[in-house]
């Protein structure tokens, strides 16, 4: 059975940091390198993979230049400037830490990492290698429009509170099948990345609007609640919608994404230069469930 985890990499690097801060706690080296979000995000990982055991992993991330921010200047506008040390641990994982376990991380600048998991779930259901199963780890319930037959989203708030979602969970929670969410959204925005709704149109008001108009945009229009905001409402639309970018990416070999391809060595130096003792601890463990290669092996 092959299984593919993929990594909404940001979002669980925020969730995992700022749980750590806000208790107070805060890890740097000896040398003052910050690692609070490293030693979280490693945890996290490492714990979702134990959990999942799939035979591939892929992390996607953000890389900038994110072109759903020149479609509107609003859009997450609310968001709070990038903390110099989350850029600084972000690096941290995406060159060293990840490199050491033997896990690929994908960016695509002026792409969300939500549309590169979209799309590495779509050429993993529909694609020449075709997966049993794909779960996606993130805290944003955008992805969830990605749930299909064969996708699930796994919803990460932390250990002991979590949701793997399938299509039975997103209709009970949304009342509506996961591609319409991006519809619901359009019709009554999403506070969470600034985009403001159709004036009076709360989240239960869109769902009885879609349900009305079956579906159709062009009924939903017709709405008295919706008339004169059908320009707002394509905007969210092209806004929320998840996009579909195998162009973009480019030709998938998901052998570059089979567990088993980091380096006990690299590992081992990557814990000792920034002095993660707590994961140090469990090594045995750990290359055990990534399969981490030791010199001789490969010699």
């Amino acid at each position: 059975m092959t299984k593919l985890l993929l990594i909404d990499h940001n979002a669980l690097l925020h969730r995992c940091r700022n749980a750590l801060l806000k208790t107070g706690r805060k890890y740097t080296t000896s040398e003052g390198i910050p690692t609070t979000g490293v030693f979280s995000y490693l945890q996290t990982l490492l714990s979702i993979i134990d959990q999942q055991k799939p035979t591939h992993v892929v992390v996607c991330f953000d890389a900038g230049g994110n072109s759903r921010k020149q479609e509107s200047t609003e859009y997450k506008a609310n968001r709070k400037p990038l903390d110099p040390d989350f850029i600084s641990e972000n690096r941290t994982l995406l060159n060293e830490g990840l490199y050491a376990l033997g896990i690929e991380s994908v960016g695509l600048k002026g792409y969300e990492a939500d549309d590169i998991l979209h799309t590495f779930s779509h050429i993993a259901q529909f694609g020449i290698d075709k997966f049993d199963e794909i779960v996606i780890a993130t805290v944003d319930q955008d992805l969830l429009q990605c749930v299909t037959s064969k996708t699930k989203v796994l919803l990460w708030n932390s250990s002991k509170k979590q949701q793997l979602m399938d299509e039975e969970a997103v209709v009970e929670k949304w009342g509506c099948e996961p591609d319409d969410i991006r519809f619901i959204k359009a019709l009554s925005g999403d506070a969470s990345d600034n985009i403001k709704g159709v004036k009076g149109v709360g989240k239960k008001t869109a769902l009885k609007i879609f349900k009305e108009s079956l579906g159709i945009l062009e009924h939903m229009f017709e709405h008295p609640k919706v008339k004169g905001s059908e320009q707002q409402v394509l905007d969210n639309l092209s806004l929320v919608n998840l996009k579909l970018i195998p162009g973009e990416i480019g030709p998938v070999n998901f052998n570059d994404y089979v567990i088993g391809l980091g380096m006990l060595d690299d590992w081992e130096k990557f814990l000792v230069d920034y002095e993660l003792t707590g994961l140090a601890k469990r090594t045995a463990k750990i290359s055990k469930l990534m399969k981490l290669r030791s010199a001789e092996m490969v010699g």
